[in-house]
């Protein structure tokens, strides 16, 4: 049985057949925020969700929803890539009160591997997420990069839920960040070599 977590159904297991109504969902959730703050309309916001699901579902799935946008939408607004990202990553920050910073300071601190070593069953949803994790130091300390806000906030919220079912100590202390589409695909690489 899955548990529901900030409105996301928990899958029992962590394929990434599993974990594609997680995928959708924050998609969802992504696209509904872009429309509301006017950098999609509701004729442009319509057709992404479906084309979407279908490139999960290719051989070479999209490594994040927002990357899928920005292929999008680059061409249309004379962007690159980079660029769509760094506005739609504005966009999300303010729908979603701020609540995920962005990371300038260099790598984030502590292993590639330390986190997934700790809890092996992470590695597989973070991975698919798009949100390379690392514990700082200890287990208390949770460093989580991704490009998509919605994303970074569910895996913090996952992250928390498995620490605290594996673990009487505290709870660990699960910190979401941006970080800039270079850093972020370096990071990918680092953590899941894709």
């Amino acid at each position: 049985m899955s548990e529901n977590l900030a409105g996301f159904p928990l899958p029992t297991t962590t394929d990434r057949t599993s974990l594609l109504p997680v995928l959708d969902r924050i998609a969802q959730t992504s696209v509904k925020h872009l429309q509301q703050g006017g950098y999609v309309s509701e004729a442009e916001a319509a057709p992404l969700i479906p084309a979407y699901q279908k490139a999960l579902a290719s051989a070479k799935p999209p490594s994040d929803f927002l990357i899928f946008v920005a292929e999008a939408q680059a061409t249309k607004h004379s962007l690159t890539v980079e660029g769509e990202i760094t506005r739609m990553q504005k966009l999300l920050r303010s729908c979603l009160n701020d609540r995920v910073h962005y990371w300038s300071f260099g790598p984030l601190p502590g292993r590639a591997s330390a986190l997934y070593e700790h809890c092996p069953g992470l590695r597989p949803v973070c991975s698919a997420l798009g949100c390379p994790a690392t514990l700082a130091g200890e287990n208390s300390i949770v460093h989580i990069a991704s490009i998509n806000p919605v994303a970074a906030l569910v895996i913090s919220f996952w992250i928390s839920h498995e620490l605290n079912r594996e673990t009487e100590a505290e709870a660990p202390f699960v910190f979401p960040f941006l970080l800039d589409l270079p850093a972020w695909q370096a990071l990918m690489q680092n953590h899941f070599a894709v």
